[in-house]
Parts: C-alpha cells; structure tokens; sequence
C-alpha cells in the first residue's frame, strides 16, 4: 500500500492542486476503490455480520453514476496474485486484519476505533458482478495491478484515482488522484471537486531528481523492502512533524544532495542506493535494488496456468486466488469476522477447497495460512480429482472460447464435478429460479457440514437464509418494511448470539469457495447475483424466531409458493429419514419435510409405540431421527412411577433403530384437575429426563399454556392452528 505516511506529509505541505474533474478518461485502482467505498460509506456498511452487499452495490452504482453525470470514462484494473517475494508483507497484513477482526466482533456496534476494518468477503466478488453489469470496462491482472495502471494512464493521456501512495513515486504524466480528496458526492455542474498530485511538483519541492523517487521509495519502506536506520534520517531533518514524516524529510534531503553530475537515471539510482546505504552503516543489498526495478521497469507477470484460465482471469470470470495455488501452491485465506472461540469458518468449506485444488494442481498439496485460534498459521491440505486437472478438462471439453460451453456432454461432466464435490443433487433444482440453483447447493451442503456437530442455532440461521433468498426479490429494506409491529432488533442483541455470526460466516466461506469452483468448472451452474443473496444485519434479525415468524406470515402468493418450493427441495436434497410416531393428536400435523414418515393410531401409549417401533424394526428400518409424542393416555391409567420405566423402555429400543431420539411432550389437557396435575408433572419429569439422557425434548405444555384456543373443546386434539404450531415445533426438530 506504498510509504506509510507519504500520503500525509504531501497533504501537510499543500503539494496538491485543486482541480474538476470533467470530460476525461480516469484510470482506477479497482481495489482501492473498493475497499474505500465500502470502508468509508455513510451509513457505514456492516462488518460484523458478514457484510451488506445490497447496500455495498447501492454505494458502487452511485458512484459510477456520479462518473457518468460528470462525462467521465473509468477504465478498471484489478490486482491479480501477488508475487513470492511479497509473502513476508502479505502474512504480516494478514495478521494485522486478524486483530482487526477480533476488535470488531468484541466491540459493540460501531465502537470499533477508527481504521479498526475488516472487508467482508464476497466484496471482490459482488464489485466485479457490478462492473460487468453496467458494462464498464475492466481488466483482472495475473499479478499486481500497479504497473499496468500507470501504462495505461499514460497511453491514454489521463490521471489515475487510487489510495495507494505508490502512485506518487511512480511517473505517471496526468498525476495521481487520492479516493480521500476525490469528492464524488459533492459533483456540481458536471464536475467532481478533487485534490491532483503530480510528481514534478513534489521533487521540485525537495530538489530531487525524480530518478531516485525509486530509491526514496524503497529506503522509506514499501512492500518489498525497508532501510532500518535507527533514526538517522529523522535526526537531520528539519521538519516539525511527527517521526515517521521527519523520517520521509530526512531522506528525500539527504537524496537531494547526492552528487548525480554525468550519470544516466539507472547510474543515478545506483550511487544514490549506494551512499544512503553507507551513511547509515549498511551493505549494499539486493533487496532494494529489486524494490526500485518494481517502479523503473517491473518484470511481465507470467503464470502457469494454461492460457485459456488466464484469459477467463483477465475478464473477471474466474477468481485470481488460482494463480497463487498454481504458481505458488498456496491459499491466504482472508481473515472474517467470527467467533473466536471456535473453530475458522473456513473449515466448513474444506472439502470444497480440496476440489478446487484438485482441478488446479492435481494430486499435489496446498499450503493454506488460515486462523488457528488468534494466530495465523500454514496448513498442508491435500487435493481431491489427480485426473481432473486443468488441462485434461480443457482437453476433454474442447474450451477454445466460452461460447463452446453450450455443447451438452462438457456441461454434464463439470455439473458431475460441482455435485461430487458439494455432494448434492442438482437435478432437483429443475423448479428453482436460475439465480438461486446454486445457492441452495451451498446452503445444503452447509447445513449438512454443521450436523456433524450439531447446534440449535443452525436452524434459526438455516430458516433466515432461505427467507432472506424469497425477501431478497424486492431487496431487504422492503421485507423489513412490511413488519408494520415488528419491534427492532438491535444487532448489539444478535451478536449476544455470537453462534448465529459464526454460522453465517461459514455458510458465507462455502458460498464463496463454491462460487470459485462453478466459475472454474465455466459455470455448469447458473452464476448467482452476490449482491442480492447476503444482507448481513437483515439475516441476523431474521435469525430471531419471533422476527422470522412475523416475516414468514406476510408472504403471499408467489413470494410464499417460492419459500415453500426452496423448504421443499432444500429437505429433499438435505434427505434427513425421520419417523414421527405417536396417538391421534398428530392426525392433523404435517411438518411437510420430505423423508418424514409421520404415524399415529387413537390411544396408543408408550408400550403401544414400542410396540409399532418392533414390528418396523423386524423390517430392518432406520431412521436418522425418532420423534415420540407422548399423550395423556398413560396418565389416565397409571401413576407417574409406573410410566416412567416405560418411557425409558421405548425411547431406549429407539435408540436401537436411530442415533437421534426425542420426545414430544404432552398437550395440556383440561378435563379435570386430576388430570392436569399428573400431566403437568409428567411433563415437567420428562424435560428434565430427556436432556440428562441425551434425548431431545420438544415443550408442547410450555407453547400452548402461553396462548388461548389452540386446543379444541374437547381439550384433548389440537385446533387447526395448534396442529401447526406442532408442525413447525417439529419441523424445526427434525432439521436440528
């Protein structure tokens, strides 16, 4: 991110001239632009919950539009894979973002200090969804986008817009324009007020010959080098700032005074090198001289990745993340705002990476820099599909340009990749609109990844999403909207639930390794729009169930069949075989999940439910879950400590049939004191009993106590409304 402090020593001294901005190509810093839109919007964009693309996309599209308005042509280039050389800066940035992240997730909301950001991690790819979108023109670069920025500006004859001070050593003909002085939002009459610097100025300034802003650039400190001077420089300037800008002074007079008479600029940067090297007791190194040649004549970035991949790169179709896993077998992956207390997201999305590295270097490992607790530490992580590497795809599929994807034999073959690696069906996905295909992929991979250690709270965030996905069609603020009573749930309240934010923030991990495997694989499936799928805070208030419910009951008509048919196939891709089994009180419960085999015959005690479960057990049936709901058949003929040993006999021959087992508890029944008293406490034994002996328990006396006319005159069966208040209890139960 070039000289810290430079950027401020220019500001201070006024080196800068106000300009409009109007009638002119403008070559930008895509990353700067990016991290500056989302890090300074006003409101601030959330960090905390993983991210707020639609209102992300909203600032982006302003912001061009302002362009527009004002006649001016943006030209995008976006960095690539940086090189080794670089690993040491990077791994070091990495871990700055890492404390960054843990600040925001223990700070309440919008009380992290100043700088303290972490950008969310889908941002790269909704902005690059923007600009091909709007149809403006952009370019990927295999490695750094900073010499490609200043070659086109130059060709093109128009300044660059970054945040990089790097562009203030390099020579670029129309100058540098800094994002912090760019005021696009104050445009008037068709022009931008901004703030232009040009190099001439500056070594005009100190008296430099901009030869050596090379040499100032890589003694100051920049990525790839730094001279350690124990404050030598700072010593001699006369500056009255701070250190590090009386450092910067330091350095550019003792450039300054060199004695260049005779030599050509290469000569030039090397005697200067050489004498500020000596004058702090240093040995001439190579480090520096290869951190000048990045700003004099920086090398061709070449890759080993086949030709057709680098050309899908350049055009924003597939991720660069390819180019650092094939030509340096390494993945840094990105740091998240979580919870710190377990384990990285990022491990819910393992085996997806491992396809991913399969298809790019094929049977060899990857070295993977992820979060280890507070630390960031390097993994060894092996790949899966040796024989679907690259080549051979390309090979197979005869790719020469994308529009020979049409061909239907290529496109099952990578479908089948996509599938064997999240481990799904896609052929269910028929009756599912084009945009949300594969998003309902991830989201039941995800689900399925966070059952190998279940938690309640995956159900709540499993139910948000595929609400959020139905909401989404009309954007976030209007499904908030049409809860006219709905009561606000601050996000300081959701993250009390700091399970909820981790649980997204792995669903958002296999949706973006996800997003990357589809896009190498050319899309066997519909590419999504990120920027409508996530709405970070929105989720997080439908993660509450009492929010979710008065959400749920304003769907209508299309919005609602599209939520049902989302559950439907969502259930039957997840394929969970439960068995629900019980008396009559279920006759009219239907937690409408596919694979569930709901059963019920009038006045059945628990002896009458073993019973049923033996003869199904003689057929060899199992069953992922075994839900048992308990009447009040067994109360009206034994006491409680007869029933007790019963209870425990059924649930213990069911747990010989199902490695889940719960018990839906007793309605309360009104037909006589007696009753209700022996119920009561048949129902209190029974929550206290289940969770001892790991059994789920589902409190149907504590639901219908709280709300009148749920239960029929009868006081025995379940009104309408009741019975499916028991489905969804039920629904909710299976799916946990």
């Amino acid at each position: 991110m070039g000289i810290s402090k430079l950027q401020r020593m220019i500001d201070d001294l006024c080196f800068c001239e106000e300009v409009k901005v109007e009638k002119t190509s403008l070559i930008i810093d895509g990353a700067a632009l990016y991290y500056c839109l989302y890090y300074n919007s006003d409101p601030k964009l959330d960090q905390r919950c993983g991210g707020d693309y639609p209102g992300f996309k909203d600032d982006v599209c302003k912001f061009f539009e302002a362009l527009k308005d004002c006649e001016v042509t943006p030209y995008i280039f976006l960095d690539g894979a940086a090189g080794s050389e670089k690993q040491k800066t990077l791994h070091s940035r990495l871990k700055r973002r890492l404390e960054n992240a843990k600040t925001i997730a223990e700070s309440e909301p919008d009380a992290a200090p100043q700088g303290c950001n972490v950008l969310p991690p889908l941002v790269k790819d909704v902005f690059i969804e923007i600009l091909k979108e709007k149809d403006i023109e952009f370019k990927q670069c295999l490695g750094e986008a900073d010499p490609e920025v200043v070659s086109a500006a130059n060709q093109k004859q128009c300044a660059v817009l970054s945040h990089d001070a790097d562009f203030c050593i390099y020579d670029v003909n129309k100058g540098f324009l800094h994002l912090d002085n760019f005021e696009w939002k104050r445009k008037k009459d068709g022009k931008i007020p901004a703030k232009l610097y040009t190099r001439s100025k500056f070594c005009e300034h100190f008296k430099l010959d901009p030869a050596l802003m090379p040499v100032f650039a890589s003694i100051a400190g920049n990525d790839y080098s730094i001279l350690k001077d124990n404050g030598t420089f700072a010593n001699e300037s006369s500056s009255s700032g701070e250190y590090r800008i009386k450092r910067l002074d330091g350095i550019l007079r003792f450039l300054s005074k060199v004695n260049l008479h005779g030599l050509n600029d290469s000569q030039k940067r090397e005697r200067a090198l050489s004498q500020a090297l000596s004058h702090v007791g240093k040995e001439e190194n190579q480090t520096f001289k290869l951190s000048i040649q990045k700003y004099v004549q920086p090398e061709k970035t070449s890759s080993e990745l086949p030709s057709w991949v680098s050309k899908k790169v350049e055009r924003g179709e597939i991720t660069t993340f390819v180019i650092s896993v094939v030509d340096q077998k390494t993945m840094m992956l990105p740091v998240l705002v979580e919870d710190f207390s377990q384990h990285s997201s990022y491990t819910a999305a393992y085996p997806i990476r491992q396809y991913f590295y399969g298809l790019l270097i094929g049977g060899q490992m990857c070295t993977e820099y992820d979060r280890d607790r507070e630390e960031i530490k390097d993994k060894r992580v092996p790949s899966i599909g040796k024989q679907l590497q690259l080549e051979h795809l390309h090979k197979v599929l005869s790719i020469l340009s994308v529009w020979y994807l049409s061909v239907q034999a290529p496109e099952g073959l990578r479908r089948r990749v996509f599938e064997e690696a999240l481990q799904v069906q896609t052929s269910a996905l028929e009756n599912i609109p084009d945009q949300l295909k594969l998003p309902v992929c991830v989201t039941v991979f995800w689900f399925k990844r966070l059952q190998h250690h279940p938690k309640p709270e995956t159900v709540h965030c499993l139910h948000a999403l595929l609400l959020g996905f139905v909401c989404d069609r009309d954007g976030p603020g209007k499904s908030l909207s049409s809860l006219s009573n709905m009561t606000d749930i601050l996000l300081a309240n959701t993250w009390k639930y700091p399970r909820v934010a981790h649980a997204f923030s792995q669903w958002l991990c296999c949706m973006r390794q996800s997003l990357h495997l589809n896009q190498l694989l050319c899309s066997p499936l519909p590419e999504p729009q990120c920027a409508r799928l996530y709405c970070g805070p929105l989720l997080h208030r439908l993660a509450d169930e009492e929010t979710f419910e008065k959400l749920l009951k304003t769907l209508r008509g299309k919005k609602k069949k599209l939520y049902q048919d989302l559950k439907t196939i969502f259930h039957l891709l997840a394929r969970k075989k439960t068995l629900v089994i019980g008396d009559s009180v279920l006759k009219d419960v239907d937690p409408e999940i596919p694979a569930t085999t709901l059963t019920y015959r009038s006045g059945a005690t628990a002896g009458d439910i073993e019973a049923k479960l033996k003869l199904l057990a003689q057929d060899e049936h199992r069953f992922d879950k075994i839900v048992i709901h308990v009447s009040n058949n067994d109360i009206q003929n034994h006491q409680l400590e007869v029933i007790k040993p019963k209870i425990e006999s059924v649930c213990n021959f069911a747990k010989t049939m199902s490695d889940s087992v719960g018990f839906s508890g007793p309605l309360p029944s009104r037909t006589n004191a007696h009753i209700i008293r022996s119920l009561s406490s048949f129902n209190c034994w029974l929550s206290n009993w289940c969770p001892e002996n790991n059994v789920g328990f589902i409190n149907n006396w504590k639901m219908f106590g709280l709300k009148p006319g749920l239960i029929e005159s009868n006081h025995i069966y379940p009104t309408r409304e009741g019975a499916d208040l028991i489905s969804r209890k039920l629904a909710k139960f299976i799916l946990s």
